[in-house]
């Protein structure tokens, strides 16, 4: 990989940071509470896997925990409308990639992710979106701890 392909920025937790640019997830319109910050680095930190870091290019302060849901529950099946995958551009449901950010909590018991509201990105373009499900079957704390039992 060569230095132009890596875009390089800080964060508060893990300093200087180089990314491929193919990492990068453009929000169009930001993330809920958050939409003056629209660029953000998909960040794999190797001892926390399965979970991904998604860190602001702009904001060192800014940055949240993902997983993929469906590691967690296989069974998690999202009802996205037609209308927010027209949004991202998405043609095929193949070229869809679905994180839920967590919420961390020195108590392992109350690590939670956010069901409701997935972030769903177009694999493809690497525009992504913050999904309001209208679904009543899922909540924004869902126990990680509990799922796996």
């Amino acid at each position: 990989m060569s230095k132009s392909d890596l875009i390089s920025f800080k964060s508060a937790k893990f300093g200087d940071v180089s990314i491929d640019k193919t990492k990068v997830v453009t929000f169009l319109q930001g993330l809920p509470g958050f939409e003056r910050y629209t660029r953000y680095g998909l960040f794999d930190v190797e001892e926390e896997t399965p979970f991904l870091r998604l860190l602001c290019l702009d904001e060192p302060n800014l940055g949240f925990v993902l997983v993929n849901p469906v590691l967690v529950w296989p069974e998690y099946k999202p009802n996205v409308g037609k209308e927010e995958f027209e949004g991202l551009g998405v043609d095929r449901a193949d070229n869809l990639v679905i994180y839920c950010i967590v919420t961390l909590s020195k108590i392992p018991e109350q690590v939670t992710a956010n069901l409701k509201g997935p972030i769903c990105i177009n694999a493809e373009t690497m525009v992504g979106k913050q999904m309001i499900l209208l679904d009543d079957g899922y909540n924004t704390k869902h126990s990680i701890i509990e799922a796996g039992k």
